[in-house]
């Protein structure tokens, strides 16, 4: 993937922007933890900058526009895939680093099922979630992440059935996908399901789900035939705003990237803001998340990164899920990550 390149420069205290959106992931990222904390209020709020959640807004333009990154002054960490079908659209978007999020993810069925394991999925119907609007992002998670099963327990696409489940539009902050596909189970119309992270724990266990078989984020990170089960995570920014104030993006930047040192030295605190994001128990984040929440709160732009965005990339245009001439070219901003690290380098 191209990257484009630059000087780094000292990051000046001059915002140019008063009104900044941010929007995130339910789950694990670096941006959640710095916001829950109330790092952005301190860090920009006495200087006449406010940045608001997407969260926190109604208007249908503003959700709408934080999916398709035509929301103007917006930093976005959450699903890659979603930013790169964005990109697609309308190229208005910058990559500013990617992230891995590691968690659990469980294959369940209702009671009484005889699914023993993988394997047995051989003629079962399989849930995959489709959101209302021009793009699903957890349609392509759990397609992906079936694809990744089946192949790595030998179980041709023949031999199975995938069967949609419909849910909200991917902009309803902690929609219902996962409650859908529960009672697509319980119902019958489907026979087996993925459920994610903590969230996935808490309604398996309250809905009485049989447990198929739980992969454990340890087990995801170790074992590279599991990759469609981990959540890549893009940090972008849009264009006009990274062009009009390239140094305030480099100074959320850094606040980012001090998410995962925070964490290391304050694990308690770091699960219980984690827990509260995902609206979960803090037992459920950290039976999901397992021991990788330190480290899947990091972000960069190394080569391994870059080249899972490729992969990712060209896993989409299979699907016909983004246009087959879709060009990363120039997508990734380099420079605004060195400006942000050498920031930290000075003010340590």
């Amino acid at each position: 993937m191209p990257v484009s390149k630059s000087t780094a420069k000292p990051i000046k205290r001059s915002p140019n922007t008063p009104l900044i959106w941010y929007a995130r992931c339910p789950t694990l990222t670096a941006l959640s933890l710095v916001a829950s904390r109330g790092v952005f209020q301190r860090e920009f709020l006495r200087e006449g900058v406010y940045m608001v959640s997407v969260r926190e807004t109604s208007a249908p333009s503003v959700r709408q526009g934080h999916l398709d990154h035509s929301l103007s002054n917006l930093i976005r960490e959450a699903d890659a895939a979603t930013a790169l079908w964005a990109h697609a659209q309308n190229g208005r978007s910058r990559l500013l680093a990617v992230g891995e999020t590691w968690h659990s993810v469980s294959v369940v069925t209702r009671p009484g099922q005889k699914i023993a394991g993988v394997r047995e999925l051989i003629g079962r119907r399989l849930s995959v979630p489709r959101e209302a609007g021009r793009f699903s992002p957890a349609q392509a998670r759990s397609l992906r992440a079936w694809e990744s099963l089946l192949k790595k327990y030998g179980v041709a696409p023949r031999d199975i059935e995938f069967v949609t489940t419909a849910a909200d539009h991917p902009s309803v902050p902690f929609g219902d996908i996962a409650r859908r596909e529960v009672e697509a189970l319980l119902s019958g119309h489907t026979d087996a399901a993925l459920l994610f992270g903590a969230k996935g724990l808490e309604l398996a266990r309250a809905a009485g789900l049989q447990e198929v078989r739980r992969f454990e984020a340890e087990e995801i990170r170790a074992d590279p035939r599991l990759e469609g089960l981990v959540e890549l995570r893009a940090l972008t920014v849009d264009q006009p705003f990274l062009e009009a104030d390239p140094d305030t993006v480099a100074r959320i930047l850094a606040t980012l990237l001090q998410a995962r040192d925070w964490a290391q030295a304050f694990p308690k605190e770091a699960l219980r803001h984690i827990a509260a994001e995902g609206q979960v128990e803090a037992a459920d984040a950290a039976t999901a998340y397992g021991s990788l929440i330190t480290e899947g709160l990091g972000l960069g732009l190394e080569p391994a990164r870059l080249s899972q965005i490729d992969v990712l990339h060209n896993w989409l245009k299979q699907k016909h899920l983004i246009p087959d001439v879709h060009s990363l070219n120039d997508w990734t901003q380099q420079d605004v990550l060195t400006q942000a690290e050498t920031h930290l380098k000075i003010v340590a």
